[in-house]
Order: C-alpha cells, then structure tokens, then sequence
C-alpha cells in the first residue's frame, strides 16, 4: 500500500497580496502583452487590502489536493526564517505532510509581492530565494511511495525534473506536469521529457513558447494540435477556457474545447492556475474520466477567484463533487 496519493514537488513562497482600486491599469501597444499596471513614479499608493500567505505550486496544489481527501505529502525547499513559519503552518493546517520541506539555514524563503487592482487580475514580482534551490540530494527516493506525482516549477532545473519522471516511471506512478517558463524556455528538452507525463498543463503563452507560434491565436485552435507526447495535454486560456487533447480508443487522439467558469466579481487570480490543475487530477485519481475532471478543475478554478489568495477558496471533496 503506498504512503501517499499524491506526492506535489515544486515552488514555496510567502504571498504578500495588496489589492486596490487605486491600482491603474494602462493599455499600450509598446508594452509586452498589451497591458500593464502602471503608478505613479516616486508616490505613495494607498491600499485598501493586504493578505499575507503561502504560495508557490507546490504547496498551493498540496493543499488543493488535500482538501480533497487524498493524503499528500509536499516537497519544497525554504530557508530558516520568519516566512517559511507561515508555510509551514499553512500546509499543516491543511493535513499535508511537511516532513519532506526542506529548510536551509543560508536561504532565503521565496517571497512573492502581488498586487491586484480591481479586475482581479495581478501583477507579481517574485525573489525565487531556496524555492529555485531544490536539488536531486533533497528529494527523499528512497522513502517515496505515493500513486501521483504533481511536478510544479523548479526554477528551470530539467535535470531535477527528469530525474522525478525516471523515477516515477520505474516505480508505476502517475505523473502531472505543470512546468513554469523557464521550463517551456527550454523547449527542445522540454517536450522530450512530456513522454514521461500523463497529463501536462500549460497556458496558452507558455504553450506558444514549448510548441510553436501556431498555438498563439486568442482562443486555442482546435486545428492545431501541439507536439506533446503526454497523455494528455491540456493547454489554458484564462477566461476564455481552454482545450484538452487526449487518446481515444476509437478514433485515435482527439481534442475537446472547455469553456471557464468565471464569477460575477473576480477578487484575485492568485493561484487559479494551481486550482484548475489540482482539481483535474483529483478527479482523475477518483475514478473520473478527463472530460468528467475537467468539471472539478474549473469548480475548483472558479471558488478561488472569489477570494485573495491561492488557498483561501480551495473547494473541499464534498464541495466540488455537488
């Protein structure tokens, strides 16, 4: 019998989130994507709001998964100090085992500032610290046993990820992938290493960089059919849904689009990522087929963006299966 259900290995970060409608939003053709939140150089700017809290892949879906019922142990690396506290308590609060967080007393915990104007979306400037420090001498092998392993941004280090899909494959787990940009950065490594992947989770900017200028249009193509070899693909497009590729038995691969579901009044887009994520896999490992746990990803997706934060809104078993 394995200790875990699900084991998460990623990025821990202390989430400082300010929320404003003083916040300006500008739109300048000049500006990388179009859209930018601009203030007033050498001025003060009130807030109305401040959450403090932990963040980062690793933990964010640790807790999504435990809130769901499925024992699950999470694998990060922090430093000693006042924010890796809130981590710490944060997952264990939630029933995820922290015996594999790894703390170095010469690190630095990662810390995230986010601020959220009043569309809810955000603008984050992140200090990676020990959360892009995790190495193959941190991760426990030879205690490991879990049925799934969630893989989150490592900060680039493909050695470490295909080190965690060998493993998992010699040993019969299931693997999720929801690599960060300077993972699909590496593009040619990258998609070699999506062999190892049942279900790959990637949003349409950081697809167009893994697979192509094709993936670019606004809304995902269903066209066009990216060069993953995982399982399944999932490729998301914020607000606008997104669109899932996987095998069938009588037709060979085939794609399906998804539409979001999105709240009358989004608060903050903090972690929605992680959320829609975590709840597909949940679905998957009880018993669920993709298209039925695309539903649990976007109830789960749609509950955080109705709160500040990553975790606040994280929908337990009994809630996202109404």
């Amino acid at each position: 019998m394995t200790n875990f259900d699900v084991v998460t290995v990623g990025a821990a970060t202390l989430d400082i989130v300010m929320r404003s409608e003083k916040f300006q939003v500008i739109h300048d053709s000049a500006i990388p994507g179009g859209v930018a939140l601009c203030q007033i150089y050498g001025r003060k700017t009130e807030v109305e709001d401040v959450t403090i809290t932990s963040g980062g892949g690793a933990t964010n879906t640790a807790v999504s998964f435990a809130k769901k019922e499925l024992k699950t142990a999470c694998i990060c690396e922090m430093g000693n100090d006042p924010a890796s506290l809130i981590v710490y308590k944060d997952l264990q609060e939630s029933g995820v085992e922290t015996k594999y967080c790894v703390q170095e007393e010469k690190e630095t915990t990662a810390v995230s500032a986010i601020l959220v104007p009043k569309d809810g979306q955000r603008s984050i400037m992140v200090y990676r610290g020990a959360s892009a420090m995790l190495t193959e001498k941190d991760i426990p092998w030879n205690e490991l046993e879990t049925r799934w392993l969630n893989v989150t941004s490592l900060g680039g280090n493909l050695k470490l990820v295909k080190k965690l899909f060998i493993w998992a494959k010699n040993n019969g787990v299931r693997v999720s992938w929801n690599p960060g940009l300077t993972e699909v950065e590496q593009s040619k490594e990258a998609q070699a290493l999506t062999e190892y992947v049942e279900m790959l989770f990637v949003n349409r900017e950081e697809a167009a960089v893994l697979f192509g200028s094709g993936i670019k249009n606004e809304a995902v193509a269903a066209s066009v059919a990216p060069s993953s070899n995982a399982l399944v693909t999932i490729i998301t497009d914020g607000g606008r849904g997104g669109r899932v590729w996987h095998p069938s038995a009588s037709s060979g691969r085939v794609s399906f689009a998804y539409k979001a579901r999105v709240p009358k009044k989004v608060i903050d887009t903090t972690g929605v990522g992680d959320a829609f994520a975590s709840g597909m896999v949940s679905g998957v490992l009880y018993g669920k087929s993709y298209e039925q746990a695309i539903e649990w990803g976007l109830r789960n997706a749609e509950s955080i963006l109705q709160d500040v934060g990553a975790k606040n809104k994280l929908l337990t078993l009994s809630q996202i299966n109404r």
